[in-house]
């Protein structure tokens, strides 16, 4: 079944690799642009592997326990099969070539459908009003995707209702943004009757917390914690344990960036060790101190790049905060970026997020516009542009990660 929320981008795509496969996986009449196209709603379907596959799957799995009806029960247990399967095509790098089309997006579409009509037909077999929200939430989740040009925008204002993953170790709420080959943006939710972000560590993943405005409370490294009531960026090497208290009094959104050569994007999901039996409390540190990891007051970089001037770009956590030979490393930019633009394609994956203004982005041949509180990823090797729209500044910050001893201007 064909969903409705699906452009024409999209349809017109899928026309091409279902025709592909029904001629023998002929390829020649794919073109560059179908290609790059491919590879973008690639990258829009990875970014569901922990929220909307995960969330639909575990909601289902939950409705068949009240569910008697055998031919119900037998479909409800397809469907979980099929968002497993969308669940782990994560593993797989998305091709640069004819295979994003014919092979990787394929399957997911192939998959997300199925698994919608799955759902959708265990509710003809009994109506099933649980059933029936489950379905419309996945569906229109993924209009999100394949209702684009290509360009798959994630915003952080807001927890998506079947969109995003409870960790049981820590009993905090995350929400995915963008997934890239080995490095993805999410973000925690706090709500204000939590105390915050339990202290833990991931044993093969590197992580930049990043606290934003309204942000009041104790950031958490190691041994140390650093008082914060201002925008902050905390480089956390593998092993090293971190947490957040808040003590805002209201909801936080904790934003971070998590990434692993040698799991994934999405080794989050798993790499979680929740401390055990506490040490003592922390001791007070200043945060640009390195026993903090030489952390960086966040809102301040902003700042500066504002000030300097149109394609201003400053490294703000290097690389070398948190590499290790095995892992890579995380890198974090902040940019200004003016009116006549500036070249964002890069050798690896880049995830972009905008902080301040409102900008026009494009990716191969797809364009559209994004502001404050937009992310968005940039596949490998693919062109790419942005360029201020209206007065106000535009200021970005990306992410990449890095082998051992690179950096961006290595890469680049």
């Amino acid at each position: 079944m064909r969903r409705s929320g699906t452009s024409d981008a999209y349809r017109d795509l899928l026309d091409k690799v279902h025709w592909s496969h029904q001629h023998g996986r002929d390829v020649l009449h794919l073109n560059q642009t179908d290609i790059d196209n491919a590879r973008l709603f690639a990258y829009g379907y990875r970014s569901q592997t922990i929220g909307t596959f995960q969330a639909t799957r575990t909601a289902v799995e939950s409705a068949i326990h009240s569910v008697t009806n055998s031919h119900t029960r037998s479909h409800l247990t397809r469907a979980t099969a099929l968002l497993t399967q969308l669940e782990d095509e994560a593993i797989q790098i998305v091709p640069q070539d004819f295979r994003a089309a014919l092979s990787t997006l394929y399957r997911y579409d192939q998959w997300a459908n199925d698994a919608l009509d799955s759902i959708q037909t265990a509710m003809i077999c009994k109506t099933n009003p649980e059933l029936e929200f489950i379905g419309q939430l996945f569906s229109s989740n993924l209009d999100a995707v394949v209702g684009t040009d290509g360009l798959y925008i994630a915003n952080d204002t807001h927890v998506p209702q079947q969109g995003a993953f409870l960790v049981p170790s820590l009993g905090i709420t995350i929400v995915p943004l963008i997934y890239g080959d080995f490095h993805s943006w999410n973000f925690a939710y706090l709500p204000s009757n939590q105390s915050g972000v339990p202290i833990h560590r991931h044993r093969a993943g590197a992580e930049i917390h990043l606290g934003r405005s309204r942000v009041n409370g104790f950031t958490v490294l190691g041994n140390c914690q650093a008082d914060v009531q201002e925008g902050y960026a905390m480089p956390i090497p593998p092993t090293v344990e971190h947490g957040f208290y808040n003590r805002s009094g209201h909801d936080h959104i904790l934003p971070f960036v998590f990434g692993s050569l040698a799991l994934g994007g999405w080794g989050i999901f798993f790499d979680v060790e929740p401390r055990g039996e506490s040490t003592g409390d922390p001791c007070m540190c200043e945060l640009g101190t390195p026993d903090m990891n030489h952390s960086v007051w966040l809102d301040r970089a902003i700042e500066r790049v504002e000030k300097i001037g149109s394609n201003a770009r400053e490294i703000v956590v290097s690389i070398t905060r948190t590499s290790t030979p095995e892992t890579g490393g995380l890198e974090l930019s902040a940019a200004r970026i003016g009116k006549d633009g500036a070249e964002m394609t890069c050798s690896s994956f880049r995830i972009v997020s905008v902080v301040k203004g409102k900008g026009k982005v494009r990716i191969g041949s797809v364009e559209t516009e994004v502001g404050e509180h937009d992310h968005f990823g940039i596949p490998a090797n693919l062109p790419a542009t942005v360029a201020q729209i209206g007065n106000q500044p535009l200021v970005v910050l990306d992410a990449v990660i890095l082998p051992h001893g690179c950096s961006s201007e290595e890469e680049q």
